[in-house]
């Protein structure tokens, strides 16, 4: 499998199979939608992950939900943390 920086993994109960894919450099959008088909669903939410390298080799990943920001992480050499917002 290619290696990404951003690697999602979606879980759905209902299905005999999970699913996966990796993100490239510029992080992924997922919109999720609701309803009773897909042709009758609305958006329900927006969710983005983007990817930030910083001159000293240190790696910022935040996480938003409809635009606001939820959560930050630092990836530095092999140590990863949570930032506070």
């Amino acid at each position: 499998m290619k290696s990404s920086p951003i690697y999602n993994f979606v879980h759905v109960p209902d299905r005999a199979t999970n699913k996966d894919f990796g993100a490239g450099n510029q992080g992924f959008t997922q919109t999720v939608r609701v309803g009773t088909s897909s042709r009758n669903s609305h958006t329900f939410a927006n969710i983005s992950v983007t990817r930030e390298l910083f001159e000293d080799g240190r790696v910022q990943f935040k996480l938003f939900i409809d635009g606001e920001l939820i959560k930050r992480g630092i990836l530095d050499g092999c140590e990863f943390g949570l930032a506070k917002i």
